[in-house]
């Protein structure tokens, strides 16, 4: 494939679809399609329309060795580079309960040697994410270390089961990144053969980047990235010149980092959460005047504290030390205080590539508390608010009798995991929590909310990825 034709683009269709980024190969099969922002969210396996008999029988297995035992049928066929339809045919009197695991290759060849060998005919395989993604999503989102999430309780089946009444059959969409670089991508004519990725390949890295990201979620921009890095070899710097809408410059350096922290984990089954996380936020606090000594405790009350979701690193001074790529600075200066209340300015910087500092704005601070009361954890949520409030924004894009299409946009250098909506103006309004949106940077997504309004994104979730 040659990189000067990737910016070629192709027209909606009328169903909506925004646009596709073509990354030429030799023929019009290659196109890369972008995921269009007016998208609705995949098809999920529903319910029986009532509830089954008493008696009925219900089993729950996961798709592999289900598929291996006859009981259950799974094809997989063609949707593009970004996407998989999956067929799941119950083939027994009983209703089926099917686990999806992570790390499900749709292949064009059953049992590839290597990742990047192509299939039967040089057509794409796909690496596919998790059931129920939205647009832009990757992957299941667990929460790993830390999240909006609660474990489930003992006996509830994964979020990634599908139910597949007996003797019936189950089609859903899944969300996946093209494993072959410049092959052309599976159309719906193409049938495909789910797999393991360790059956699909014997390379480790590609087995363990693949399993990690469909396991912590991302955007579908730093997934691929990351799969087209790893299995084929496609240099960052050389994404970095040719960033477009498939895959923006944020996210390729998210995926840069990704690969980075894949090549130093020490296990065999995925990245450990916590090596995506570590620095990402850097954090300084000052106050002007008497609140300098306040200011000083609550930096080394707040040190290891969480915002965003992430782990605060406190920094001294002015200057902001040097760190790995990407992370987000933020200085909080305090400047005046009095009974009841505390007020300063809060500045954000980004750093998506080497060591430079980019501001993205400053905000207006005030905390309901005198400073002399204020302690790390108030600090943090306080922190926590304003930020996700400023550089999250939210309004509706849509609205009908009963709900409203939010199209929520993100300005921080992370992927966003979850966030939490406020439906009004008034403090007795009630909050939503979105879980799994898979927002990434300098993207946005359209959110279905059951209410008329929303105003403010009050808090977010980022993973680090």
């Amino acid at each position: 494939m040659l990189w000067r034709h990737l910016c070629l683009v192709r027209a909606g269709s009328a169903a909506g679809l925004i646009g596709g980024m073509i990354w030429l190969g030799g023929s019009a099969a290659t196109a890369q399609v972008a995921v269009p922002e007016s998208a609705t969210a995949p098809s999920v396996a529903r319910p029986e329309p009532s509830a089954p008999p008493a008696d009925l029988a219900t089993g729950t297995v996961d798709l592999l060795a289900a598929s291996r035992s006859g009981d259950l049928s799974v094809t997989g066929k063609g949707q593009g580079q970004d996407k998989v339809r999956l067929v799941l045919r119950n083939n027994v009197k009983r209703r089926l309960n099917v686990v999806i695991p992570p790390g499900l290759v749709a292949s064009s060849k059953v049992g590839q040697g290597r990742a990047g060998g192509g299939g039967a005919g040089g057509m794409q395989s796909i690496g596919l994410g998790a059931v129920g993604n939205g647009p832009g999503a990757f992957g299941e989102f667990q929460p790993g270390a830390g999240g909006l999430r609660s474990i489930p309780a003992a006996g509830t089946l994964p979020s990634r089961t599908v139910a597949v009444p007996a003797g019936e059959m189950v089609e859903l969409t899944v969300p996946g990144v093209c494993l072959n670089y410049g092959l052309p991508a599976p159309t719906p004519r193409d049938t495909l053969a789910i797999m393991d990725v360790e059956t699909y390949t014997e390379d480790l890295r590609v087995r363990k980047a693949l399993r990690s990201l469909a396991t912590m979620g991302t955007s579908h921009g730093v997934a691929q990235a990351v799969m087209w890095n790893v299995c084929n070899n496609i240099a960052f710097e050389a994404m970095m010149e040719k960033a477009g809408k498939l895959i923006n410059v944020p996210e390729i350096a998210l995926a840069a980092r990704f690969v980075q922290a894949l090549d130093e984990s020490t296990s065999a089954e995925s990245i450990d959460p916590s090596a995506l996380i570590a620095s990402r936020v850097i954090l300084q606090i000052e106050g002007q005047g008497d609140l300098d000594r306040d200011a000083r405790r609550i930096a080394a009350e707040l040190d290891g504290l969480r915002v965003l979701g992430l782990p605060v690193k406190v920094a001294q001074g002015e200057i902001v030390p040097p760190c790995l790529a990407p992370a987000m600075a933020v200085r909080v200066v305090l400047n005046t205080s009095k009974p009841g209340e505390t007020r300063g300015r809060i500045i954000v910087r980004t750093c998506s590539v080497g060591e430079t500092w980019t501001p993205i704005g400053s905000l207006a601070f005030r905390e309901n508390s005198t400073s002399s009361v204020i302690d790390g954890p108030t600090m943090a949520r306080a922190i926590d608010r304003a930020i996700s409030g400023a550089f999250v924004t939210v309004k509706p894009a849509h609205r009908s009798v009963g709900s409203t299409t939010l199209k929520i946009e993100n300005r921080l250098p992370f992927t966003i995991s979850a966030a939490v909506v406020k439906t009004g103006h008034s403090a007795g309004d009630p909050s939503v929590p979105f879980e799994a949106v898979g927002v990434g940077p300098a993207r946005s997504v359209l959110l279905p909310i059951q209410a008329a309004t929303a105003n403010l994104v009050e808090h977010v979730q980022l993973n680090g990825l």
